[in-house]
């Protein structure tokens, strides 16, 4: 017996191992690459600024300023001084957090997966599109995804020291870590406290106020110290993101429902909502008096109630990576589902195949260009780095002023800012009433479909470099 569990250790050791080596090579295989999308204010603007003022301010100015904790930035700031300021030091500041991940989500997948197939299942649920690009990016919300996992398996095992950790962690990260500090708390009183009669529970639930206290510190101190030096949370008048903070109508409602369930089955995550619908048909006399898939459920509900609030009672926060854990948890229940349900032992890893396929295809699901989608959610992405500067390379050989060149998000900001150099130059905002030329690729969603159709009728395409899906092109107005 103790033979066998010598062996079962050094199968955890080996198998948990390849996990770790395949995101630390992931991690030097986009080294090289630059701050992308929402990372350029979240990582870069931010930690520049505490890198070149040496954190003589915990408040970041109003323009790069975006209501969250900026401790990422911090975070990253910190890095560079110890290390050296260079994407490379950068891109592995965020390795520890993904090899965090590899370990709580096997922790969490090992309480309800038997350990004949706990590394497929693993496999599966570290698999989501979503998830994969963000770890080749410079991201906030890796960090958001390993306390969140950590939080959740804290509550399962009602572990209140690192539950305290995990929500004070979350709610320094970003306002969307509040939320989700918020689900663990609702999930932690429901798990945990015993709903015996009124005096019982009103004690335990003082105590729990204790495991949470930090995190209510953290909140209220920074808050209230922003409020005073500033006189606005979140947003203000002059905020680039005013627009996005604005509550939408009934209609704005309805359509951000459905962006909202679009968002659940895109990049291939379709594929285990269709295979858990059919499972959960099939067997659903036997499903209803499952214990553990009705709490798999239940903290889907709960962490979907959640952050699924602002993203449909808002303009402009339904953007892919907002789920995160709503993502990984349904591929929790779906795993469970698959190996723990299903009779036919072939079957289980048939399905597990179609499902492991499905997944990883939809980093190839690139819609038609006059269709916006979270280019930051998909391993569609990779080849835009490469493409970039290629161009960028064309337009200094045929002496193209970058100044003079208009374009839209995500390259709008100053190199300094992608590429942690010390160059000032930018491309300016597009106009295609004015601009001489213009910088388009599809992964710029800020084109309107108008604009799209003007660039063909009203310009004169000069160069285009394309690849896997993705193209940069750089047009000259007609004379």
């Amino acid at each position: 017996m103790q033979q066998l569990d010598k062996l079962s250790i050094k199968t955890n050791i080996v198998n948990l191992s390849l996990f770790f080596i395949f995101f630390t090579l992931l991690t030097w295989f986009v080294s090289d690459q630059i701050f992308f999308w929402d990372t350029i204010q979240l990582g870069a603007k931010h930690g520049l600024f505490f890198y070149e003022n040496n954190f003589s301010s915990i408040l970041l100015p109003d323009n790069i300023d975006s209501g969250h904790i900026p401790t990422f930035g911090m975070y990253l700031a910190i890095c560079w001084k110890i290390f050296g300021k260079s994407l490379l030091v950068s891109h592995f500041a965020i390795l520890p957090f993904l090899l965090g991940i590899v370990w709580q989500a096997y922790i969490l997948l090992k309480k309800y997966i038997n350990p004949k197939y706990i590394y497929f299942a693993l496999t599966l649920f570290l698999a989501d599109a979503t998830f994969l690009s963000q770890a080749t990016l410079i991201s906030p919300d890796v960090v958001l995804v390993f306390l969140f996992l950590l939080g959740l398996n804290a509550v399962l095992r009602n572990k209140k020291v690192l539950v305290s950790i995990a929500c004070a962690g979350l709610v320094l990260i970003s306002m969307r870590g509040m939320m989700v500090a918020f689900s663990l708390l609702i999930l932690d009183i429901i798990l945990n406290v015993k709903f015996d009669d009124f005096k019982s529970v009103f004690f335990q639930l003082v105590k729990k106020t204790i495991v949470y206290f930090p995190a209510f510190i953290v909140f209220t101190s920074y808050y209230l110290y922003h409020y005073y030096s500033k006189g606005w949370i979140a947003y203000h008048a002059d905020s680039p993101w005013e627009q996005s903070f604005q509550l939408v109508d009934f209609s704005g409602f309805i359509f951000n429902t459905g962006i909202l369930g679009w968002r659940i089955l895109d990049f291939g995550r379709v594929f285990l909502w269709l295979f858990s619908g059919i499972i959960t048909i099939k067997y659903f006399k036997n499903l209803i008096h499952d214990k553990k898939l009705i709490q798999i459920l239940f903290i889907f509900i709960i962490v979907l109630i959640c952050l699924s609030v602002s993203f449909v009672l808002y303009q402009g926060l339904s953007g892919h990576r907002y789920l995160l854990p709503v993502y990984l948890i349904f591929s929790l229940f779906t795993c469970y589902l698959v190996f723990e349900k299903l009779k036919v032992e072939r079957l289980k890893y048939i399905i597990f195949s179609i499902l492991l396929v499905g997944s990883l295809t939809g980093n190839l699901w690139i819609y038609p260009e006059k269709i916006a989608m979270g280019w930051d959610s998909t391993l569609a992405h990779l080849p835009y780095y490469h493409l970039r500067k290629q161009m960028l390379d064309y337009l200094n050989e045929n002496k193209i002023k970058t100044g003079d060149v208009g374009c839209d998000f995500p390259n709008l900001s100053e190199q300094k800012y992608m590429e942690l150099n010390d160059d000032l130059q930018k491309h300016h905002e597009k106009n295609l009433d004015t601009d001489k030329y213009v910088l388009y690729s599809n992964v710029y969603n800020g084109f309107s479909d108008n604009e799209i159709d003007r660039l063909k009728t009203d310009f004169i395409l000069l160069k285009e470099y394309k690849q896997f899906g993705v193209f940069m092109r750089i047009y000259k107005r007609k004379i």
